[in-house]
């Protein structure tokens, strides 16, 4: 059933071993220690309780059907069983598919379920079996939705509106099914088991937009409980309140309570789009997308009562998030949900959506859980941020301002910088900072620390209050080593003077891993590298500087270097580690082979995964550079390029172009859950060819997760909206 399903499943029957004797037999009891065998029959399903799946209705419902291969699983769990109680048992399809010709053991060398001593025997199923991670009081079984329902793969038909309907086909590992009976030993026969669906399934349809020749490009589409109920994660199914004569199991909450649980996000990319190398989706008009949601039902002993808590939120690549609150009477476009009766438990709900339209700016910080801690964020950042042609760098690594970067999702920025008294230019010993760029100076770095700011406030100008930005500063070693102590003079005096000062939003209380984003919102973080510890030595224990500091001493060191806040002096207590990748030349002139970048890069990421499963603290902050330059003579498939090329930088280029693919790729085929970090690029511009991509899946691993919150998941609670807009979408 797990790739044969198109959009639902219903009851069905299970036969369990060769059925095709079947005269009349006497009945003859089954002995302790016998193995139970399972059987059912369709001659008695009502039709109207069936949920949709399939592509054509029979009689009125669509179709299941199981896997011909028969790796389809159920588990059945019986507490009165001689020796133990819950088995998993594997499903051989009949000859229409839809139902059943055998239910055999998966492992045939180990006992199924056997008769136990008493004489009525409960027994629980659920499906899949293979999804069921373990068991807790007696009638519980332990399973799993994920947050993350991304299709396992994309059908393309033709609509009757000539356009194209892109529908992701759902993995139905998370269409849980559920079967409850008793049964008397002495009876004989098989055990009747008739499954019912138990999750609720929300079918949506996304419209392109509604002008003829408009395209917009998709990113992602979420389903989220404006009232922080849990939708996915951990969970027990109960079948106690069956057996006490209620009319269905119900959940109970596992895994950790505090999460992001309130929220499930497809992606809408295709990896077959873009000549296999993947892209999202771009509609057209009459082009459709078809998704499907999975989700905890919310009820109390199987109430199908409306629910009214849902919220869609549709985002177009590198744009602000469309929503639709649905509830019954939303005006939904093609009729309301259900006939305007909201969303019903257990069965399948079809929600179509309103055209969609591009609206920008791509404020995405603000659609997260304020309680979300910052050290779990995936963070887009801009490679050496201020190497424009606008700044006539030689090298250019970016191609927009860092307004127009903030604008379009960057959160993260990387300046290089030297003091105000270096000899070759000229100046007056003042300590102030100034960028530098290809052995000049720009502007002070409070000028650019000032264009972060005033993003942040027209952010909050829009409504959109949860914003912040990271800024990594460097030391420029153009001048000699000799100027690093005074170099980090000037970091404290020019960051406590920003820091002073209201209008450059510096985060001035302490990082802590307990930090949130509720906490930095509107400010922005500063992260100081320094190279080694006697230049760290040269700021006071006390120094107090608005800033987090830790060595840079490699250009790998994934298992982190000490965090501290306020100073770098090594006699400070660190509180966090640092963990990052900054390989910046690459190729027979530089300081690696592309190749060792790409595994340097990818083991970031593991070890990202690693820190997530086994260290519950969250004091591990992740930097994987993903940007630089090739360097040297490259042969091959690459473009011969060198770092201080002056012909628009080719080196920069063509590494932007590997990364690019290669990161992205690496990425969308995950499905471990993690943070990424700060991911910094070159040509950070969701216009570009190789980077845009990777910047917006670098976005969207905020939303593919349970990342960790400070408190209860209910900070998501978000007012429903009571406007519709002319086009559809809520006001």
């Amino acid at each position: 059933m797990k790739r044969s399903l198109f959009a639902g499943f219903l009851p069905l029957a299970l036969l369990a071993g060769c059925q095709d004797n079947l005269e009349e037999m006497p009945v003859v009891p089954a002995q302790t220690g016998d193995e139970i065998t399972f059987g059912s029959s369709l001659t008695d399903v009502d039709a109207q309780t069936r949920t949709i799946y399939g592509e054509d209705p029979v009689n009125g419902a669509y179709p299941v059907y199981w896997e011909a291969d028969g790796s389809d699983e159920i588990s059945i769990y019986c507490p009165q069983a001689a020796q133990g109680n819950i088995v998993n048992y594997k499903v051989t399809p009949g000859p229409d598919a839809t139902t059943s010709s055998a239910v055999t053991k998966v492992n045939m060398g180990e006992a199924g379920l056997q008769w136990g001593t008493e004489e009525t025997h409960h027994f629980s199923a659920l499906y899949p079996g293979d999804k069921i991670i373990g068991v807790g009081e007696p009638g519980q079984l332990l399973a799993e939705i994920p947050v993350n329902q991304d299709p396992i793969e994309w059908k393309k038909p033709t609509n009757e509106a000539g356009g194209t309907t892109y529908t992701g086909v759902a993995n139905t590992d998370y269409a849980y099914m559920w079967a409850y009976t008793t049964h008397n030993k002495s009876a004989g026969g098989d055990v009747a088991l008739r499954f019912k669906p138990w999750v609720t399934i929300l079918d949506v349809e996304i419209n392109g937009p509604a002008k003829a020749g408009e395209e917009i490009k998709m990113s992602s589409v979420q389903i989220r409980s404006t009232t922080g109920e849990t939708l996915n994660g951990q969970f027990y199914i109960d079948f106690n309140p069956v057996e006490d004569g209620g009319n269905a199991p119900v959940y109970i909450q596992a895994g950790n309570p505090n999460a992001e649980r309130s929220q499930i996000t497809i992606q809408l990319y295709d990896q077959t789009l873009n000549d296999g190398r993947g892209d999202f989706i771009t509609l057209k008009h009459n082009d459709k997308i078809v998704v499907r949601f999975y989700l905890l039902p919310k009820d109390t002993n199987y109430d199908t009562s409306a629910r009214n808590d849902l919220q869609i939120r549709v985002t177009p690549y590198n744009s602000s998030v469309l929503t639709l609150t649905l509830q019954g009477g939303s005006g939904n476009e093609g009729g309301d949900v259900n006939d305007g009766k909201g969303i019903l438990a257990h069965k399948v709900n079809r929600v179509i959506l309103p055209s969609v339209s591009k609206l920008g700016p791509n404020y995405w910080m603000s659609s997260l859980n304020p309680n979300i801690y910052v050290t779990e964020l995936s963070l887009p950042g801009s490679r050496m941020s201020s190497l424009t042609q606008a700044n006539d760098a030689s090298i250019i690594y970016q191609d927009q301002t860092i307004s127009e970067q903030f604008i379009n999702g960057v959160r993260a920025f990387y300046f290089q910088t030297a003091y105000n008294n270096d000899p070759s230019w000229n100046d007056w010993i003042d300590y102030n900072l100034y960028l530098a760029v290809n052995g000049r100076r720009l502007e002070r770095l409070n000028t650019y620390i000032q264009d972060i700011a005033n993003g942040l406030a027209t952010a909050e100008g829009a409504g959109k209050t949860n914003e912040f930005a990271f800024v990594l500063l460097s030391w420029s070693s153009i001048f000699g080593a000799g100027n690093s102590g005074n170099w980090m003079t000037a970091v404290e005096e020019e960051l406590k003077e920003m820091g002073n000062n209201s209008q450059y939003r510096l985060y001035t209380d302490e990082i802590t891993p307990n930090t949130t984003i509720d906490d930095v919102k509107g400010k922005i973080i500063v992260k100081v590298n320094y190279n080694d510890t006697n230049m760290g030595n040269s700021l006071d224990v006390n120094a107090g500087v608005p800033a987090m500091f830790a060595v840079w001493d490699g250009y790998y060191r994934p298992d982190g270097n000490d965090l501290r806040w306020g100073t770098s002096n090594a006699d400070a207590t660190a509180t966090m580690k640092w963990a990052y990748q900054e390989v910046t030349t690459v190729g027979p002139g530089g300081q690696t082979t592309l190749e060792d970048k790409k595994n340097y890069v990818n083991q970031m990421f593991e070890s990202s995964i690693d820190s997530y499963q086994n260290n519950s603290a969250h004091d591990m902050w992740f930097m994987n550079d993903c940007g630089g330059s090739l360097v040297g003579n490259v042969t091959g498939d690459y473009v011969q390029g060198s770092y201080d090329s002056d012909e628009n930088s080719a080196g920069v280029r063509d590494l932007t172009e590997e990364m690019g693919y290669y990161v992205t790729d690496l990425l969308q085929n995950r499905t471990e859950d993690a943070t990424l970090g700060v991911v910094y690029v070159n040509f950070a511009n969701p216009e570009n060819s190789y980077s845009g991509n990777l910047i917006q899946t670098i976005i969207n691993n905020n939303f593919n997760f349970q990342l960790r919150t400070k408190g209860s998941s209910s900070g998501t609670t978000q007012t429903a909206a009571t406007r519709t807009t002319p086009d559809g979408w809520d006001e």
